[in-house]
């Protein structure tokens, strides 16, 4: 079976299993042994069974409410410039069997483009023969935005070949998943956190608000890419992140792998099937510091869900099951 991705990044090949930025999308590029082609390419990709295509999600210059985030001067989406093409037609005509759209961000963040940008997004949707999305909160959406099409999640990912002899070394410190953006919710990751009584550390992210780093008891990590994360990552006992967004879920995953206990939205698949205990609504915050503060105080608590979550993440996230996931819908079978 030929499968392709198409992003926007530049670069045409495949991704190997010691990749040292091996995010998400990197991850299934290699499961599935696809070969990934720029998306400004597309008139030159042919003959695969399954291309999918993960979108731009583009600039918007709108606060949620619709309101012009003023006073920044506008941009133009540069999702734009590939919406008007006939990237899909064109796709089809070129001998590829199965068109998809890899969902993105959020479901509905398409909400914040122009008019006739929304529509644009609406009609290559319904041109892709398979919707993936990340999460069954993800599919009553779309199934409801696009009855009768081929919807299906595609679970979150982790290539585990450069981490496999990674052994956590936790200090006492907390780490909130986010920034201080609505985004991430990390304002009441960061006031929650004070349960743990540890010492609070934040990554920095394109979203780090100005003043952030000026937070007297939050350290911020520098940029880094997914191996020196995952090293970092090892040092902490806690994590929290309360991200009201609703997305891939990788923080949750990589904390699972690692055995790390997270408070995080029960909407992530990765974060309701792996830490079951410590999944709440991101709104009843009173759940949250009440999880926080059993985590710190009791012990066999704390080991409990460090273990049941390692055992989680072996049972739904394992490169084997991603495949065999596949394989079974598919009719195939892709190497284990």
């Amino acid at each position: 079976m030929k499968i392709a991705f198409m992003t926007e990044m530049g670069f045409t090949g495949k991704i190997d299993k010691t990749h040292e930025n091996m995010r998400t999308e990197f991850a299934w590029m290699n499961a599935l042994d696809a070969v990934h082609f720029p998306l400004k390419d597309y008139q030159m990709v042919r003959d695969y069974d399954y291309i999918i295509i993960i979108w731009p999600k583009g600039n918007v210059d709108v606060i949620s409410s619709g309101s012009p985030a003023l006073p920044v001067k506008p941009r133009p989406n540069l999702l734009a410039k590939y919406l008007s093409q006939p990237i899909i037609r064109t796709l089809k005509n070129n001998n590829n069997k199965k068109v998809c759209y890899m969902q993105e961000g959020p479901s509905w963040f398409f909400n914040d483009y122009n008019i006739v940008d929304q529509f644009n997004w609406y009609n290559i949707v319904v041109d892709s023969d398979i919707i993936f999305c990340h999460n069954i909160s993800d599919t009553r959406f779309y199934d409801g935005l696009f009855p009768n099409k081929d919807i299906k999640v595609m679970p979150s990912l982790m290539i585990e070949n450069l981490i496999s002899d990674l052994e956590c070394h936790p200090d006492n410190k907390v780490i909130i998943g986010g920034n201080f953006a609505k985004w991430y919710g990390g304002f009441q990751s960061y006031m929650i956190a004070d349960e743990f009584e540890a010492e609070k550390w934040i990554p920095t992210m394109h979203n780090k608000r100005q003043y952030e780093d000026q937070i007297e008891d939050l350290h911020h990590l520098p940029y880094m890419n997914w191996l020196q994360w995952m090293k970092t990552l090892a040092t902490f006992k806690f994590a929290i992140h309360l991200m009201p967004t609703v997305a891939a879920g990788t923080f949750s995953l990589n904390c699972a792998y690692l055995g790390i206990p997270c408070i995080g939205n029960e909407k992530l698949d990765t974060q309701r099937l792996c830490f079951p205990e410590l999944s709440v609504d991101v709104e009843d915050l009173v759940q949250a510091r009440q999880l926080a503060k059993k985590l710190f105080e009791d012990d066999e608590f704390y080991e409990y869900c460090s273990e049941e979550a390692k055992k989680n993440y072996e049972m739904f996230f394992r490169k084997e099951i991603f495949l065999q996931w596949w394989n079974e819908w598919n009719g195939i079978n892709l190497k284990l």
